[in-house]
C-alpha cells in the first residue's frame, strides 16, 4: 500500500518560504533584452535570438537560495516572475497600471508586487515594443475579413493578436542534456561549420546561421551554470555554517562540470534538467513548456549512486522534492484577465511519469515512485504529473498513483500509454519513439524530444468554440450577442423542415470556421515562426542539427500543429436538444425553440425545463444522443487530421484549459437550455451535471467520442465522493473503472476526490483551505486561488459514486 512519509525540515523550510512570498514581476530580463534588440536590429533572426539568450544569461542575477539543493532562478528576486516583451509588449501592463487593476489583483488574478524602479522602466519602453513586438506584426498581417470573424466569437485569432503568447507546449530532449552535455553539442555544430566554410550552396545559408547559433546558446548555458557556481563559493566563504559549507562547495563544483559535460551523478542529472528547463524558460515564456520523462532522464544515474553508496534513499527523496519545488516556482505573467481564466499562477509544466520503454518494456523505476511522493507531500499545483498506465505496470504503481490522484487534486492525470502508442505511431512516429511519448501542456501528446507538434496552435492560438457554431447554425450565421453576420448564411432553425437540414446547416458552419481556422493558424506561422526561432530547445531536438533547421522552421525529426475544439457537449447536447424536442418527439415547434433561445429563455421556463430533464444528453451511455456525438466529433476529427500545414499535419484535441467559463460569457443561450454567459461544457466531459446514470454512463459517453481521432489530446474530467473511493477498497473500485475505460478505448482519465460541501466551505473560509488542489481542466490549482465562477463550475460537476 502507498505510504505517504513526511518532508524532510529542509524541503519544510524551503515550501513555506514560496508559499508564504508573493511574487514580484522582474524587470531584469526586459531591461537586458530591450537594450539589445535595441542596438541589433539588423541582425539575423536566429542570430538575434540566441545572443538575446547570452546576454540575458551572462547579465542577470544568478540567486542561490539558503537551504537549496537544485538551484537557478528566473529573476532578480525570489519568486521573480519575467516579462517577454518581444512577444506580448508592454502595453496591457500600461492600462492596468494606468487604471489600477495592477495593484488590485489578488490571487485569483496574480496577485505580485512592482517595485518603483521597474515601473518606471518598463513604462518608458512601452513604445518601443509597441512598435517591435511579435503580436503587432501579427496584428498587421491579419486579413481584412478578421474584423467580421471576430463578431462570431468561434475563432481564437479574434480576440486580439497585439497580446501574442509563444508556442510553448513542447519538450526539448532533456535526455540529451544530460547524458551528452552541450560542450558535444557545441562541437558538433562547430565541425559542421568547418565543413560549410566558404561553400554555401542551396539552402545551406539556413544551415549557417543555425549552427552559428547553437554555438552562442550553448556557450549561454554553459556560461549561466558556471556563475551558479561562482555563487555557491562566493557563499561557501560567507557562511559559518560547516555543513552548508560543504553543501555549497559540492554543488559549485558540479555546476562547473555539468551542461558542458555529461552528469555523473544522480544530483548532477537533475540539476542539468532544471538548469536547461530554466534557459528555456527565460528565452521565451513558453507556457507548457515540458520536462517530459525525467524519471527516466535520471534514474540509471540513482541506481549507479546507490550502488556505489554516494546517496540514500531518503537523500534522494529529498532532492526530488527540491527539484519540484524549483519547478513549480517558475510561472507566467500577463494581463490580469489571462491569469484570471488560466488559473492564477499556473504554467503547466508537466512530467511525464511511467510509461513504456523505447523497447516496449515497462519503464517504471525508483524516481517515478519518488516523483508520486513528491506531488503528494508538497500538494504543489505545479509541476504536475502524468503517469502512463498499461497491462504490465507494476499493481503497486496502479495502486500509488490513484492514492496520489486522491489526495492532489488530479495529480497525476492516468493516461493510456498503449493507447496513445498506437496513435502516434498511426501518425508517423517511429514505434520507438512512440513508446518513448510524453505529454506536454494540457493533455497533449507528442514525441519525447523528438517532435514540435505545436498542440496549442500557433502563438497559442488553438480552441474553437465549437457551442457557437450550433449558434451560427441556426440564426442564419448571425451571433445573437451583437446580431453580427459572422458566419454563412444557412438559414434560420424555424425555416428547417428536418433535423438532417439542421445537421447540415451545422457542418456547414464549421467547415467555414475551421477553413478560417487553418488560414490563419498558416498566416501567423509563416510571419511569426521565423522571427523567433528557438535554438537553445533546437540544440538538443533529434532533427534539428541534423537537417540545420531551427525546430521553428520544421527542424524536428516529426512536425504537426494542434487544433482543439471547447464546448463540444454543448453543441452535442444543443443538436440532441432540437432533435428531440423539435423534430422526434413534437415537444414544440422549431418556431418556439427559436424564439425561447433569443429571448435566453426568459418566458420559455416551462419549455425550458423540459429540455434541461427530459432530454436524454451526451454523458448517459444513452446512445439517442450518443451517436450524434459521434458525428460531431467525427466531423471535427475528419476534416482537422486530413489538413496540411506548413510544418506537417493539424491533429485534432479537446481540452477546455479553464476557457470553458471564458467562452461561455461570449456564448448565448443555447438549445439544451443553458442561459447566455453561462459556462460552456469542460473539455470533453458531459455538460455540468446532465450526467445521471453514474460513472460507466460517462464512460460510454466519451467512448463514442472516438478518443483514438484525437491526436492532440483529449481532456476527461471526473469527480468523486470521498466517500465511495476511501481507503484501499475505494483505490481498488477506481483502478478497475480506469482498467475498464482504457479497455474501452479512453485515453486519458483525472479526477478531483472532493465534495461540493468542501468545496463550497472553502470559498466561505479560503484560509482554512489554504493547500486544496482541484483538478481544473488541464491544469491544477489551488482552489482557493480560483476566481468565483471557475470555483463555482467545478463544484456543478456531476458528484459520482464508484
Amino acid at each position: 500500500m502507498f505510504v505517504l512519509s513526511p518532508v524532510s525540515p529542509r524541503v519544510q523550510r524551503l515550501r513555506e518560504r514560496y508559499r508564504n512570498t508573493i511574487p514580484s514581476l522582474d524587470a531584469e530580463r526586459t531591461k537586458i533584452i530591450t537594450e539589445y534588440y535595441q542596438k541589433s536590429m539588423n541582425e539575423v533572426p536566429i542570430i538575434r535570438r540566441a545572443k538575446a539568450l547570452y546576454e540575458i544569461l551572462s547579465k542577470m542575477t544568478v540567486r542561490v537560495e539558503e537551504d537549496e539543493l537544485i538551484v537557478g532562478n528566473v529573476g532578480k528576486h525570489f519568486r521573480g516572475c519575467l516579462l517577454w516583451a518581444e512577444y506580448n509588449g508592454l502595453s496591457w501592463l500600461k492600462k492596468e497600471l494606468e487604471d489600477g487593476t495592477f495593484d488590485k489583483r489578488d490571487t485569483t488574478t496574480g496577485v505580485m508586487k512592482l517595485r518603483q524602479e521597474d515601473r518606471d522602466y518598463l513604462m518608458s519602453v512601452v513604445d518601443f515594443w509597441e512598435e517591435n513586438g511579435i503580436g503587432a506584426k501579427l496584428q498587421a498581417a491579419m486579413p481584412e475579413e478578421l474584423e467580421q470573424l471576430a463578431t462570431a466569437d468561434v475563432l481564437p485569432h479574434t480576440t486580439g493578436l497585439k497580446y501574442t503568447v509563444p508556442h510553448g507546449h513542447f519538450n526539448a530532449n532533456y535526455r540529451k542534456a544530460v547524458e551528452k552535455g552541450f560542450g558535444a553539442i557545441r562541437q558538433e555544430a562547430l565541425e559542421k561549420l568547418e565543413k560549410m566554410k566558404g561553400y554555401l550552396p542551396g539552402k545551406d545559408a539556413e544551415k549557417y546561421f543555425f549552427y552559428r547559433a547553437v554555438v552562442i546558446s550553448c556557450d549561454a548555458v554553459i556560461l549561466f551554470s558556471k556563475r551558479f557556481a561562482a555563487e555557491c563559493r562566493r557563499q561557501a566563504e560567507l557562511t559559518q555554517d560547516e555543513k552548508r559549507r560543504a553543501e555549497l562547495l559540492k554543488m559549485a563544483d558540479s555546476l562547473d562540470w555539468i551542461m558542458e559535460h555529461p552528469a555523473r551523478t544522480f544530483h548532477e542529472a537533475l540539476q542539468v534538467v532544471y538548469l536547461y528547463h530554466l534557459a528555456i524558460h527565460i528565452e521565451g515564456n513558453y507556457l507548457g513548456l515540458c520536462l517530459g520523462r525525467v524519471d527516466q532522464h535520471v534514474g540509471d544515474y540513482l541506481e549507479a549512486d546507490l550502488a556505489a553508496g554516494r546517496i540514500t534513499l531518503e537523500e534522494a527523496q529529498e532532492l526530488v522534492d527540491c527539484f519540484c519545488l524549483k519547478v513549480g516556482d517558475i510561472f507566467m505573467s500577463g494581463p490580469a484577465a489571462m491569469t484570471h481564466f488560466l488559473g492564477s499562477y499556473s504554467d503547466n509544466m508537466r512530467i511525464t511519469i511511467g510509461g513504456r520503454k523505447p523497447d516496449g518494456s515497462d519503464a517504471t523505476n525508483k524516481v517515478t515512485y519518488m516523483f508520486l511522493q513528491s506531488a503528494a507531500r508538497l500538494k504543489l499545483h505545479d509541476p504536475t504529473f502524468s503517469l502512463g498506465l498499461h497491462k504490465d505496470s507494476p499493481p503497486e504503481l496502479w495502486e500509488a498513483g490513484i492514492e496520489v490522484s486522491k489526495l492532489v487534486g488530479g495529480i497525476p492525470t492516468l493516461e493510456n500509454t498503449d493507447l496513445i502508442i498506437d496513435i502516434l505511431h498511426k501518425r508517423g512516429l517511429a514505434l520507438e519513439d512512440a513508446r518513448n511519448y510524453c505529454v506536454v501542456g494540457c493533455v497533449e501528446i507528442t514525441g519525447s524530444g523528438c517532435e514540435f507538434a505545436n498542440p496549442s496552435g500557433p502563438f497559442s492560438r488553438t480552441h474553437l468554440n465549437i457551442a457557437n457554431v450550433v449558434l451560427q447554425a441556426i440564426n442564419d450565421g448571425k451571433n445573437p450577442f451583437n446580431g453580427k453576420q459572422g458566419g454563412l448564411h444557412t438559414g434560420y432553425l424555424y425555416e428547417m423542415e428536418s433535423f438532417d437540414e439542421v445537421k447540415a446547416a451545422f457542418a456547414k458552419q464549421l467547415e467555414y470556421f475551421m477553413n478560417w481556422h487553418f488560414t490563419l493558424n498558416n498566416i501567423a506561422e509563416y510571419i511569426g515562426n521565423p522571427l523567433v526561432p528557438v535554438p537553445i530547445a533546437s540544440a538538443t531536438m533529434d532533427g534539428c542539427m541534423e537537417s540545420g533547421r531551427d525546430m521553428m522552421l520544421g527542424g524536428a525529426k516529426y512536425n504537426s500543429t494542434g487544433s482543439a475544439c471547447i464546448g463540444i457537449a454543448t453543441a452535442i447536447d444543443s443538436l440532441v436538444a432540437i432533435k428531440y424536442l423539435v423534430y422526434d418527439k413534437k415537444i414544440c415547434t422549431a418556431r418556439e425553440l427559436y424564439d425561447a433561445i433569443m429571448a435566453n429563455w426568459e418566458g420559455y421556463e416551462l419549455l425550458r425545463e423540459r429540455a434541461r430533464n427530459e432530454v436524454p444528453y451526451f454523458g448517459n451511455g444513452d446512445p439517442y444522443a450518443d451517436e450524434i456525438a459521434s458525428w460531431v466529433s467525427d466531423l471535427f476529427t475528419t476534416r482537422i487530421n486530413n489538413y496540411i500545414g506548413p510544418r506537417g499535419i493539424h491533429r485534432a484535441g479537446i481540452y477546455s484549459a479553464g476557457a470553458n467559463v471564458q467562452q461561455g460569457y461570449l456564448t448565448y443561450a443555447t438549445p439544451n437550455g443553458r442561459k447566455a454567459g453561462e459556462p460552456v461544457s469542460d473539455a470533453a466531459s458531459p455538460t455540468q451535471g446532465a450526467d445521471k446514470n453514474g460513472p460507466t454512463g460517462v464512460i460510454a459517453s466519451n467512448i463514442a467520442l472516438h478518443p483514438y481521432n484525437y491526436g492532440n489530446g483529449l481532456q476527461f474530467n471526473m469527480r468523486f465522493h470521498p466517500s465511495s473511493v476511501e481507503g484501499e477498497e475505494g483505490t481498488a473500485k477506481l483502478k478497475q473503472l480506469v482498467e475498464t475505460f482504457f479497455e474501452l478505448g479512453g485515453m486519458q482519465l483525472q479526477y478531483n476526490v472532493v465534495s461540493a460541501d468542501t468545496l463550497r466551505k472553502a470559498q466561505a473560509n479560503p484560509e482554512e483551505y489554504r493547500d486544496l488542489v482541484v483538478r481544473v481542466a488541464g491544469f491544477s490549482a489551488y482552489f482557493v486561488e480560483l476566481y468565483k465562477d471557475l470555483q463555482d463550475d467545478i463544484i456543478r460537476r456531476t458528484e459520482n459514486y464508484v
